[in-house]
């Protein structure tokens, strides 16, 4: 990249016509690291670092509801607490089979005492919820009594239930050998509360872990959120566990009832597809205190009941919104010793060949194309919808099916930018400041600036000749000044303007360029020819800038709020209020296909629209930059 006294504008080269992707792999980059939508434990703990309170932590994610109305952090209603309400958990690495328990300490099994090392063995025999139980000699050994002999001991006994000895919480240090375990063949998993069989609506074989409410927390919140988080900042990641604690309490309560939260027999499951719970395996002094502090706290809806907080590991720096309103996430770019957020800012390869695996039907890849976002944050903000063409085809798909059928090439969330797109034929392109300095992107070439003049009138606009080897710049008043083999076909320098110019554009050959005001007015030199303007129209907002289609037979103007003008051949393939971006425009860059164009805001953000890609803004490019973009230019592929 060059930088040459930058303070705002961008422009796009056009490229070849569409053709096979010549690339291995479809580059990306990309925010965040799952669906995003409620709080961000990456952020919660930037936050925390940054001196938020585990209250103000939820009330920035889950304070504002998507329908304007607002939540609350209270007690939980209905009497439930921590210490004695039931959770029923799913075991479902267990899910059909013989439930099969252990422990280090003596243990009761529907009544009678099972000696410590000892097993006991529910079978299923029906019908209805009807098994036999089994027990077995004391074993020594880590999985101690689990593989028998087993010895008939009940038949037909309902919802068998094991049950075991005094285990405190928090725990005393001898919790592994007083707690049960569920015997698997990857290994024991020692589980708080007691361990039953039980069944489906269909009569299937299930194992579930009753457990009070602040000891499942307990196990939920290290699952979720590292433990060491709690000692940085001197203690304030603390506060990032308490938020953690909450968020999970409030999550399983938000369904409970009546066994309604996972399919009639339990409340929740185990996995990651509920809230991750593998027993004690990673409780830790640092939690049990998170969760003893917020003991029978939860977020709570307008109506008192309790939210249903989803969380992901991080949004990439703003919320997808849902039931919760999407928020900025501050904290989301935390990097201190010890805690770096990786998923902040990613990058990944999908090989073409996997792509054109994966939707045989298009043929050969050409492009994959962005074609709506949700308008928040970098890049334009998630993927909505996309388009993946080839020779034989195309299909469109969801930002989120994209990333779920290729997570394992990296993606790891819908909010993401092709940086390697080629069916526009675009392999870079220029940013110009309003001071005339430019900046290079991808195969940009730097061909010099008039950052380093004394201007009349400030620069506003950039075009690039057909081989990429010069540009234009234009400023308000109409002057112009080439770079490179840009050639000068003339100006409107020292003459009456109705209203400023703001942009300009060349024709196919290099041979001549176009020139547009604010009022939509067209100014044309050299073999450039007129197709149109709007300069005898009233408009809402003034127009900004310009590019030309491939073949100089049309060319589309764009108002500052974003929206297009198209004239001639030039088709309309979007706006930005029509992807839901609320941003100043300031540049419209026209692929050489002519099948997209990028609109550029103020702001400093490139938005895609057809075939055109997206390899980055100026915001991100250049740490702490508050300038303000005027245009730009794209480069050939």
């Amino acid at each position: 990249m060059v930088l040459a006294g930058f303070s705002g504008l961008l422009t796009v080269v056009p490229a070849a016509p569409a053709g096979a992707y010549p690339y291995p792999d479809v580059n990306i980059t990309g925010h965040g690291y799952g669906a995003g939508a409620g709080m961000g434990q990456w952020g919660a703990l930037g936050y925390a670092l940054q001196g938020l309170t585990s209250t103000q932590i939820l009330s920035t994610y889950y304070g504002t509801l998507g329908n304007g109305g607002r939540t609350t952090v209270g007690a939980l209603p209905n009497g439930w607490n921590d210490a004695t309400t039931p959770v029923t958990v799913a075991l479902t690495e267990n899910a059909g089979n013989d439930v099969l328990v252990t422990s280090g300490s003596v243990f009761n099994v529907d009544g009678s005492l099972t000696p410590e090392g000892a097993g006991a063995r529910f079978q299923l025999v029906g019908p209805g919820d009807l098994w036999d139980v089994y027990t077995s000699p004391p074993a020594v050994g880590p999985t101690g009594g689990c593989a028998g002999p087993w010895t008939e001991v009940a038949t037909g006994v309902p919802n068998p239930t094991a049950t075991p000895g005094a285990e405190p919480f928090p725990t005393d240090g001898t919790l592994g050998t007083e707690a049960l375990q569920l015997c698997g063949a990857g290994g024991n998993v020692t589980v708080r509360g007691t361990l039953q069989g039980t069944v489906t609506s269909a009569g299937a074989a299930r194992t579930v872990n009753v457990v009070p409410l602040g000891q499942y927390v307990a196990d939920v919140t290290p699952s979720e959120s590292p433990a060491s988080w709690g000692a940085l900042g001197g203690g304030e990641g603390l506060q990032e566990l308490e938020a953690q604690a909450v968020a999970a309490r409030s999550y399983v309560m938000s369904t409970y009832g009546s066994l309604q939260g996972y399919f009639g027999y339990a409340d929740i499951c185990d996995s990651t597809a509920c809230q991750d719970y593998p027993g004690t395996a990673n409780e830790n002094a640092a939690t049990d205190t998170a969760v003893t502090d917020t003991a029978n706290t939860a977020v709570l809806m307008p109506g008192g009941t309790v939210a249903s907080t989803q969380y992901s590991s991080s949004t990439g720096g703003y919320s997808a919104g849902g039931t919760f309103a999407a928020v900025p996430d501050l904290g989301d770019s935390v990097c201190v010793p010890g805690a770096c957020n990786s998923h902040h800012t990613w990058q990944a390869q999908i090989p073409v060949a996997a792509l054109e695996s994966a939707y045989p039907q298009i043929g050969a890849l050409q492009s994959v194309s962005v074609t709506q976002r949700n308008g928040l944050g970098d890049l334009g903000g998630r993927v909505l919808a996309m388009t993946v063409q080839g020779s034989a085809g195309s299909v469109t798909v969801s930002g989120n099916a994209f990333a779920s059928q290729f997570a394992q090439y990296g993606l790891q969330s819908n909010w993401f930018a092709v940086t390697n797109q080629s069916s526009g034929g675009i392999g870079g392109y220029w940013l110009v400041g309003s001071d005339g300095g430019v900046f290079s992107f991808g195969d940009a070439a730097f061909d010099g600036s008039a950052g380093n003049l004394r201007l009349v009138k400030p620069v506003v606009g950039m075009a690039a000749t057909h081989d990429d080897g010069g540009y234009w710049l234009v400023a308000s008043d109409g002057g112009v000044f080439t770079y490179g083999d840009a050639p000068f076909d003339g100006s409107m320098g020292g003459k009456r303007l109705n209203a400023p110019v703001v942009g300009i554009a060349s024709t196919p050959d290099g041979g001549g360029y176009w020139l547009v005001a604010s009022d939509g007015g067209v100014f044309s030199f050299g073999d450039a020819a007129f197709h149109g303007s709007t300069g005898a129209l009233v408009l809402a907002q003034p127009v900004t800038g310009m590019a030309a289609t491939p073949d100089g037979g049309g060319y589309w103007l764009v108002a500052s709020d974003g929206g297009v003008f198209a004239f001639g051949d030039a088709p309309f393939g979007g706006s930005l209020p029509g992807v839901g971006v609320h941003a100043t425009a300031v540049a419209l860059l026209g692929t050489r296909s002519g099948a997209g164009y990028l609109v550029v805001t103020a702001q400093g953000r490139a938005v895609e629209f057809g075939d055109s890609p997206q390899f980055g803004d100026v915001a991100d490019a250049v740490a702490g930059w508050s300038g303000r973009l005027v245009g730009g230019a794209l480069v050939a592929g």
